[in-house]
């Protein structure tokens, strides 16, 4: 997206607490001062998509901002957003993952929605027909998180039972079939997947056994299992059972142990393994020696992570200023973008990458041509600039 937490999906919902401001308020006759506390509204998760940004506040509220053709900000109307705008007036979001070109949220009351483009069901409504709001794609209460592909959805209920809807040309659902599918299906009957995460036609899953699984498809090896096939139901990616953190790229894929070792494989044709070449990777490698990788997050084609001692770090392509190192210079390795040690959360999108900051504080950086940065601007940054509301 702290792994292994069956609500929590790795690379798109890194929570963090509010902060907290003091003032003196004078109460009575009394003369005394008294210091009450109050809650300062900071972002607390964020996701980016394609071309679009989703991310919620510590209040509860849901914002959004940057490409908006096929209403995937989910405001009513289908114009871009260069600047955060909220999403309804509810304070009652809990998790959010932006797509392609749709999204997904979870409510606190643990109801499921979706907005935005709907060609091959990806909302899950039961129809084809796009939502330009956000719109109940399933009424349970039991849903724990979510993970919006270029054009599948999976979703994850808190009895441990995983779902897919959407395009499934490649077997991207996972549910054995190529058939895609309006309403959230079942995968299997098994009730122990911990995470997920929805790549571009392709899906990564953790069981609460420390197991990985890949589905969907394979024409870049982003499977893990040494072959071009593909895959319509969830196969299990070697044998060990020490994965802790997952996330799905556009055609590559990123994993964490639980020691603290980063993983990579699949394609690479920008440097997005961060191994040091451009060779595509058939099977899980380790990418350095480092045992300190702590938040992992996979793009189109660029990679983020963020180590324990809260330092930020990216490779893979650069072409629109994504790894935030101030140049248009690709990158096989990890660079650290900034001397900062307060990173706390990452999410790459297609061509841009989104980090927050331990005390609330939101930065973007990369492609900006539909406002995706969220800086008033439709102009391409090749270093970290703070959102502002």
């Amino acid at each position: 997206m702290k792994f292994v937490l069956r609500y929590l999906v790795v690379v798109l919902f890194l929570f963090m607490s509010a902060g907290c401001s003091y003032y003196d308020e004078w109460f009575g006759d009394d003369d005394d001062d008294v210091i009450i506390a109050e809650e300062i509204v900071v972002w607390e998760s964020v996701s980016a998509g394609d071309r679009h940004t989703l991310a919620l506040k510590t209040d509860g509220t849901l914002w959004s901002w940057g490409r908006n053709d096929q209403a995937q900000l989910g405001l009513g109307v289908w114009s871009d957003r260069n600047v955060p705008v909220q999403v309804g007036t509810e304070n009652v979001w809990t998790a959010v993952s932006a797509g392609g070109v749709h999204s997904l949220a979870i409510k606190s009351n643990g109801t499921l929605w979706s907005w935005g483009f709907n060609l091959y069901g990806q909302l899950g409504l039961g129809s084809h027909k796009d939502s330009t709001v956000p719109a109940g794609a399933n009424l349970e209460t039991d849903w724990a998180a979510v993970s919006a592909g270029s054009y599948h959805s999976l979703a994850l209920k808190h009895n441990g039972t995983l779902w897919a809807c959407g395009y499934n040309n490649f077997g991207q659902l996972g549910d054995g079939t190529t058939v895609n599918r309006t309403v959230f299906v079942q995968i299997g009957s098994d009730e122990d997947w911990a995470a997920i995460s929805a790549g571009g036609s392709h899906s990564l899953a953790l069981k609460e056994n420390g197991t990985l699984w890949a589905w969907g498809s394979n024409s870049s090896f982003q499977l893990g299992d040494g072959t071009l096939t593909g895959r319509n139901s969830p196969a299990r990616v070697g044998g060990r059972t020490v994965w802790a953190g997952i996330s799905a790229g556009g055609s590559h894929s990123l994993a964490l142990m639980n020691n603290g070792t980063l993983w990579s494989w699949g394609n690479n044709s920008s440097g997005q393994l961060g191994d040091g070449t451009l060779i595509d990777g058939k099977y899980p490698f380790q990418i350095d020696d480092n045992t300190d990788w702590a938040i992992i997050s996979a793009g189109g084609s660029h990679s983020l992570a963020i180590t324990s001692d809260g330092t930020l770090w990216a490779w893979g392509s650069n072409s629109s200023g994504q790894l935030g190192d101030g140049t248009n210079d690709g990158s096989d390795v990890p660079l650290w973008v900034d001397t900062d040690t307060d990173w706390a959360a990452v999410s790459a999108g297609g061509s841009y990458s989104l980090a927050k900051k331990s005390g609330g504080s939101l930065w973007a950086w990369g492609s900006n041509g539909f406002g995706q940065l969220g800086d008033e601007t439709y102009s391409d940054s090749a270093l970290p600039g703070v959102i502002r509301e």
